[in-house]
């Protein structure tokens, strides 16, 4: 009997010690996307079409499992903008459009360094493709895409510099300008950026003591209403204008991404080997599990990410 009471007490204890190890035990977690014809593995991106269902693979015993994405979509970024030009028949190159993604920005408090760092900046001219007017009086329409400049900060200006004396000094309107951020999967609008919230300010290089200044006298940029900036015609004879309209940098978005918050597909009722998600939109997507087990003695957890790659 002490024999037997001996050895009782032993595999109580050797199983009471296995129990203690199996509640503290670190939780082995593992995921894998099981391939179809329709899904692929590419080193570590997955890639698979519009409306795939997905089967995600599970190893390890967890007791709670989490599903959540991030799904990342690149947007189009268009600067928009109409223009139109009254007075004179010498007219046409009065107007330049320009962009820059490494002008930092005018100082505003130093007009020497300002005027030498616009004049000797390498601005990329936009002109070409502004759709700028050919005949006074008419509105044209621009739309210029930003995409190249995705995720950079951009500079934005407008150069008015007439070069006929003999000739009125054309007056320019420069209206409705914005950039306009749309899905790059459908068009439909994300964002609008307006000219007011770009930091458009004047750059006289004729008077230097109003270089600044928004003015509603002629050859000065007056900014007073955004929507419709105006720059007024000047009497023939007088010293021909060099005004510049310069934006801040401003930042091009490069896309929205889209959050689905945490499921729970697994608690420690259920049994699940593996689970199924159907990505019925185009994008990227950063896939989270999250696994855990908890008991009264330990916590342990651990989180695995896959990219997965929507297209059409």
């Amino acid at each position: 009997m002490k024999i037997k009471n001996i050895i009782s007490i032993i595999l109580l204890v050797l199983v009471l010690g296995s129990c203690k190890d199996e509640l503290t035990k670190d939780l082995d977690f593992g995921v894998k996307v099981i391939p179809s014809s329709k899904v692929t593995l590419n080193d570590s991106i997955v890639k698979a079409v519009k409306g795939t269902s997905v089967e995600f693979e599970f190893t390890g015993e967890p007791d709670f499992i989490s599903f959540s994405y991030e799904r990342f979509i690149l947007t189009n970024a268009t600067l928009k903008f109409s223009t139109l030009v009254a007075w004179g028949t010498h007219f046409e190159n009065t107007l330049g459009v320009y962009l820059s993604e490494s002008f930092p920005g005018l100082l505003l408090t130093d007009f020497t360094k300002d005027a030498e760092a616009v004049k000797n900046h390498a601005w990329k001219e936009l002109s070409a493709v502004s759709n700028l007017p050919k005949a006074t009086n008419i509105t044209q329409n621009a739309s210029i895409s930003l995409n190249e400049y995705r995720g950079k900060n951009v500079v934005i200006a407008f150069q008015y510099k007439p070069s006929f004396v003999a000739d009125w000094q054309p007056k320019w309107i420069v209206s409705n300008l914005i950039i306009e951020n749309t899905m790059t999967t459908d068009n439909s609008p994300v964002s609008t950026y307006l000219a007011s919230t770009m930091g458009f300010s004047p750059f006289d290089l004729l008077d230097q003591a109003n270089a600044y200044k928004s003015l509603s006298d002629a050859g000065k940029w007056n900014i007073t209403n955004t929507a419709a900036i105006e720059i007024k015609n000047t009497a023939p004879n007088n010293p021909l204008n060099q005004d510049w309209l310069i934006s801040k940098p401003i930042l091009v978005p490069m896309g929205v991404t889209e959050q689905s918050g945490d499921k729970a597909i697994k608690n420690i009722s259920n049994r699940l080997n593996s689970y199924t998600y159907k990505f019925d939109k185009v994008g990227r997507y950063v896939v989270t599990f999250k696994a855990a087990n908890k008991n009264y003695k330990y916590e342990s957890s651990a989180e695995k990410k896959i990219i997965i790659e929507v297209s059409n």
